[in-house]
């Protein structure tokens, strides 16, 4: 295929011939990689087992709807159409004179069917009819609100197994709600990889629709409290000492705390099958009536983690053998016979891990409960990954979504020349839309379920991806564009459907037409201070964007202390990964970013005059830490978010990005129990003046 006939098949189906890269220079794709998008997404004929739909259109609530019949390419004129809502009740049947167009009535926001009959053949249309924004909680139109967002994992207490877990997050809930705030963030909920305990990452997760049954509050479930044998194990000196060891250890060791919690739930789960009292007879029946309600979706993520817990018993994963990539071939893609025959051999196995999956359900939704009866206004805030990793129970249990062997990432840029590999593979956009979204509204509905509010991280991802060719360098990937508007209008209507705000992780460049379209949806921006400064100088609080969520740090950048201290350059510097020119540069810039917020804090009086203004010389302490929560609090934006290793004072990186085993990511504790936090005067003024700040 010559070059400009290439290119434009490319553009049809949504692949960028060119992009323009940091500093304004057009850079073409490749032949090669455009050949390879174009076999991915290219339209054939009985392609995709599960297609559904010829068509997909995004429209707005009570509006008059128009729909041109061009775009299914009809060989033959439309006799009839009838109109569906989401139950398969027919709300429209009509007789149609031979037209290009068709126009039907407002309808409410939700999805519905359009068929459309010629005199051979018969077309579906999904029609996605959204609301005109997403959801936005009463309270921000008359209040700034503030919350605290943690890594769950990382928390300490006094009752935790040697991570921190839904009982944690329970005390954090009711404690943090008596201080006034109105949300309590967390990192991804996603299932993990039980059989490669070590595998984690949030991020990088086994399942986005499936939960991480590693945080549940063993003790405070019903068969806990019930099942004298396991109380009996768990008073044991031998049990103690293993959770108070796990639990004062700097790092959570999940290679022994996934067994130990595993163990315990393995025998709950058998007394759980044989007991006779009411409740559990009575919960027997609830877990059935779930079981049926999630259908094949929940057996098959059953099955992957019984035939991963066998393909992996050494409990090692590595990028290319995590999950079923480390299987048998023969498990890798199951015929509909062995999916059948396995599901059957295994089914005692599979019953415990839905059972799991309930279980987490359940204490979530307890933790939902909890916030409305401590008056916390928006619950818990959630976060939702890019996507799951290659080899997880998304892509196996349904590859023909997945481009399996193509990585998503980022293209080069002046701090990471070669560009971002982050060995994900993408939602084949063409198979998402011929099953008229399905999927994503599935995995969104299951997010939102539980939470007031969700971030999506990397919300770029709905416009456009860089899609890297296995085996290539991230330099030889290109961007290839989503149906940005389908995906917007399925993402407002789930979440008003759930009451769940959203906030779009909108870092770095942002096209005008995605900014556009993210705050025509009322999408709250994600503002963080570190990446503020303009110039010379951060924004006065003034500026600050109202429809945002504004915060010091993430989970991928050092707290305050270690980002004053650059303790993460000194970490770099010793793992290697950054060295000479470019390690100076870094550390160059970190001291222009500090002297800026001193200048700023300075220019709008949150330092008096003759208060220390050199960077270079001072070191992070109390009241400086006071001061900049402050600024940060008494900003325009209606969210803001308190991060508790700042609070601590602690020097710590959650993630250090461009590592894997060189350094524990994801494993890093709180310096401080909970219990300490919430009764520690410090930080009970530092609550107060945060409420002070806040008020409008």
């Amino acid at each position: 295929m010559e070059l400009e006939l290439l290119q434009q098949t490319a553009q049809k189906l949504g692949i960028a011939p060119a992009h323009y890269d940091i500093d304004g220079r057009l850079i073409y794709a490749s032949p090669e990689t455009l050949s390879h998008f174009i076999e991915w997404l290219k339209p054939l004929e009985n392609k995709w087992r599960k297609e559904e739909f010829d068509d997909v259109l995004a429209c707005f609530e009570n509006e008059p709807i128009h729909y041109d019949v061009e775009r299914i390419a009809l060989t033959e004129p439309i006799i009839s159409l009838e109109l569906l809502d989401e139950n398969g009740i027919s709300i429209t049947q009509k007789i149609t004179q031979n037209s290009t167009a068709l126009f039907l009535p407002p309808l409410s926001f939700g999805y519905y069917q359009l068929r459309l009959s010629t005199k051979s053949h018969r077309y579906s249309i999904r029609l996605l009819v959204s609301p005109k924004r997403a959801f936005q909680p009463p309270l921000l139109k008359h209040k700034k609100i503030w919350g605290i967002n943690v890594q769950l994992y990382s928390l300490r207490s006094q009752s935790n197994w040697g991570i921190g877990d839904f009982g944690d997050l329970a005390y954090l809930i009711e404690q943090s709600a008596k201080q006034g705030a109105d949300y309590v963030g967390i990192n991804p909920l996603h299932l993990s990889y039980p059989a490669v305990p070590e595998w984690a990452s949030p991020y990088s997760s086994s399942s986005r629709r499936w939960l991480n049954f590693l945080y549940l509050n063993i003790p405070n479930l019903p068969e806990f409290r019930r099942c004298r044998s396991l109380q009996n194990w768990f008073k044991s000196e031998a049990a103690q000492t293993q959770i108070l060891t796990l639990r004062q250890s700097e790092t959570v060791n999940y290679s022994e705390v996934y067994p130990l919690k595993l163990t315990a739930l393995e025998q709950l789960f058998a007394f759980f099958n044989r007991s006779k009292s009411a409740e559990i007879v009575e919960r027997r029946q609830l877990f059935e009536q779930y079981v049926k309600s999630k259908g094949e979706a929940l057996q098959l993520q059953g099955l992957f983690n019984v035939l991963d817990g066998q393909e992996h018993a050494d409990h090692q994963g590595k990028e290319n053998t995590i999950g079923w990539l480390g299987w048998r071939k023969e498990w890798q893609h199951l015929t509909a016979t062995k999916r059948k025959s396995l599901l059957k051999t295994h089914q005692k196995q599979i019953r415990f891990f839905a059972w799991l999956q309930w279980l987490t359900e359940q204490q979530l939704a307890e933790l939902q409960t909890l916030c409305k009866k401590c008056g916390m206004q928006l619950g818990i805030y959630g976060d939702l990954a890019v996507n799951s990793s290659r080899g997880s129970v998304d892509v196996w249990s349904d590859p023909e979504l997945y481009c399996v062997n193509i990585s998503i990432g980022a293209p080069p840029d002046p701090l990471g020349p070669v560009g971002q590999n982050w060995n994900l593979p993408p939602y084949n956009p063409s198979v998402l839309k011929a099953r008229g979204f399905a999927p994503f509204i599935e995995m969104l509905r299951a997010s939102m379920q539980y939470f007031g509010v969700l971030r999506i991280d990397h919300v770029m991802g709905l416009f456009r991806l860089w899609w890297i060719p296995e085996g290539k360098t991230a330099q030889e990937g290109a961007y290839v564009h989503y149906p940005f508007d389908e995906l917007m209008a399925v993402l407002a209507i789930e979440s008003v459907r759930s009451q769940c705000l959203i906030i779009g992780e909108d870092l770095g460049t942002v096209p005008d037409e995605v900014r556009s379209k993210l705050n025509e949806f009322q999408i709250f921006s994600y503002f963080v201070l570190y990446f503020a400064r303009r110039d010379l100088h951060f924004p006065h609080t003034s500026d600050y964007p109202k429809n945002a969520y504004a915060t010091i740090g993430t989970h991928d950048v050092p707290s305050l202390q270690s980002f004053w201290h650059c303790r993460d350059l000194e970490l770099f510097e010793q793992l290697n990964i950054l060295r000479g020119e470019v390690l100076k540069q870094k550390y160059d810039q970190r001291m222009i970013d500090k002297q800026a917020l001193l200048n700023s804090l300075h220019r709008d009086h949150y330092l008096p005059p003759n208060y220390e203004g050199d960077a270079l010389s001072m070191a992070m302490h109390d009241n400086l830490n006071f001061v900049i929560h402050r600024y940060l609090a008494e900003s325009e934006s209606k969210l803001i978010g308190i991060q508790l290793e700042n609070l601590l004072s602690q020097e710590v990186m959650f993630n250090l990005p461009g590592t894997l085993d060189e350094y524990p990511n994801w494993r890093k504790k709180l310096a401080q129990p909970l219990e300490f936090i919430f009764n520690n005067e410090s930080l009970q003024n530092f609550f107060a003046m945060i409420n002070e700040a806040r008020k409008v």
